[in-house]
């Protein structure tokens, strides 16, 4: 799992209950542009680590928002890369 896409993951994870994440709000989160955010947020949809669905209803000042969650498997990976990551942080220093 890259950087960027523990980063992504781990920010819809975050998102507080009833306020979904949504493309740009994970791009200023993250710090990532959208041509990295977008391919690895549909790359999470294929892979079902998480669900997609529109802003309803469709505010009449801008675009819908496609809103974005975790789902139990994505939750699953997140927490193994996590732990992974953490592990190889104290095998770096040698607190393992």
């Amino acid at each position: 799992m890259t950087l960027a896409v523990l980063d992504i993951l781990d920010a819809v994870a975050s998102a507080p209950e009833g306020t979904p994440a949504w493309g740009l709000k994970l791009c200023e989160q993250t710090g990532l542009g959208t041509g990295t955010v977008y391919p690895v947020l549909d790359r999470l949809l294929r892979a079902r680590w998480i669900t997609d669905r529109w802003e309803e209803p469709p505010p009449a000042d801008r675009p819908p928002r496609r809103f974005y969650e975790i789902t139990g498997e994505g939750r699953t990976a997140l927490n193994a890369a996590m732990a992974a990551q953490a592990a190889r942080r104290s095998a770096w220093r040698g607190t393992s």
